[in-house]
């Protein structure tokens, strides 16, 4: 049986705090993560323990769920060590910094097409192409507001896309809105 603490530093030296930041997610196993830093790997537990239970974060406090996690996020863990090699760390909070608290909005033109979606350029220079993916829910109409399908989406037409972001793996998931402003097509003027 453990001693009981008569002192504070003595409680936090038996459970120590564990602060592991900017952490590659590297595999996901039910509930366990494997994230590494620096050559290092770790096992990351998640769910209710003694301390806590595992909150999970998007990036600047909005609330996520262990399902929004991919390999490849860049996470921050905050919890305890469950003992002295420091290798497994029972998860109070994992931060995603991958992923936007807020929904993004994107412009730009079409690179390619598929079953589930399709990979666009953005506006700015400063992000790569993004590969949307869209579902049954998602609505998608031309720029008169008038609903068509996936299948009308072809490669060069300006689109608008509302859904969330993922700014590591450059993906638009959970996606509510598409919009091509190139379709109808404008007639040709004449002269």
């Amino acid at each position: 049986m453990a001693k009981e603490a008569t002192r504070p530093g003595e409680l936090r030296k038996k459970f120590p705090r564990a602060a592991l930041g900017k952490v590659s997610l590297t595999a996901i196993s039910g509930s366990t993560l494997t994230v590494s830093k620096e050559g290092k790997t770790y096992s990351v537990l998640t769910g209710t323990f003694e301390k806590c239970t595992t909150k999970f974060v998007r990036r600047f406090s909005g609330n996520s769920t262990l399902s929004e996690l991919t390999v490849g996020d860049t996470l921050e863990v905050v919890g305890r060590w469950t003992d002295d090699t420091k290798t497994t760390a029972q998860a109070c909070v994992v931060r995603n910094l991958s992923i936007q608290k807020k929904r993004g909005t994107f412009v730009g033109d079409v690179v390619s097409v598929s079953d589930t979606g399709f990979v666009m350029t953005t506006v700015s220079e400063a992000r790569e192409n993004q590969t949307v993916t869209v579902s049954s829910t998602t609505k998608i109409v031309n720029r008169k507001e008038v609903a068509i399908s996936l299948a009308d989406v072809k490669v060069g037409h300006r689109i608008r896309v509302k859904g969330l972001w993922n700014r590591t793996n450059n993906t638009v998931t959970e996606v509510t809105h598409v919009k091509d402003y190139s379709l109808p097509e404008k007639p040709e003027k004449s002269e």
